[in-house]
């Protein structure tokens, strides 16, 4: 993803029809939450009638600079 807002849903979605699973890695998100790139991924998959089982990694948290 180049881009991010606006966020490409339809190219997104298209590159994601064939897969099971899709695993988004998220800088950092707010306590209990998931992370704005899988909120984004999800919802272009459920916009384009897709699913997929998903998770979200958040690696930037406590990470020295």
């Amino acid at each position: 993803i180049r881009s991010f807002r606006p966020f490409p849903y339809n190219e997104v979605a298209e590159k994601l029809k064939s897969v099971k699973a899709v695993a988004a890695l998220d800088r950092s998100a707010p306590m209990g939450t998931t992370g704005a790139l899988y909120n984004e991924v999800a919802g272009a998959l459920m916009a384009n009638g897709q699913s997929a089982v998903m998770t979200n990694y958040i690696y930037g948290l406590g990470a020295n600079a």
